[in-house]
């Protein structure tokens, strides 16, 4: 239960634009989470079937009892792994440690500033005709996350 409870963590977050989360349950048994840029994915089937593939295709998953492989049945341990002849490997391990992988990877990009967005890098004030005085400000736009269609803009004097 604590590591369904990580994978409902972990989905909870606000990623940045590049990471999608896919068929988003709220009780975490069937979610995917994908690197739109590059392909990396962690998935969750039933909360038994956790899988994480990297940037070169390889694939950790959780020990099955068995699986078919070219009309062969292979009965995995714990920390074994298989390579298919195009280069893929698939390797073997618990679903904690499935996890730390996943978790350790798309942490990268949990966005801290979720719906703000700089309009404008900078402004320049200056006061008087004389005055060589400059204030550097950040305009930020906010989008409300609920709703997609409202814009709302926070300004200031």
């Amino acid at each position: 239960m604590e590591t369904l409870q990580k994978v409902i963590e972990l989905l909870s977050k606000n990623f940045n634009s590049r990471i999608s989360i896919l068929s988003n349950s709220p009780d975490g048994k069937f979610n995917s989470i994908l690197d739109t840029k590059n392909g990396i994915m962690f998935s969750v089937s039933y909360d038994c079937l956790y899988i994480f593939k990297d940037l070169n295709d390889n694939i950790w998953a959780t020990t099955p009892k068995s699986f078919i492989y070219k009309d062969q049945t292979y009965h995995p341990k714990e920390g074994e792994a298989y390579t298919r002849k195009d280069g893929i490997k698939y390797i073997f391990t618990t679903k904690e440690a499935v996890l730390e992988k996943a978790a350790a990877y798309f942490e990268k990009f949990i966005d801290q500033n979720y719906g703000i967005k700089i309009v404008n890098e900078k402004l320049f004030f200056y006061e008087g005709r004389d005055r060589t005085e400059k204030f550097d400000l950040k305009l930020h736009k906010f989008k409300a996350r609920m709703f997609d269609k409202i814009d709302a803009y926070i300004s200031f004097n």
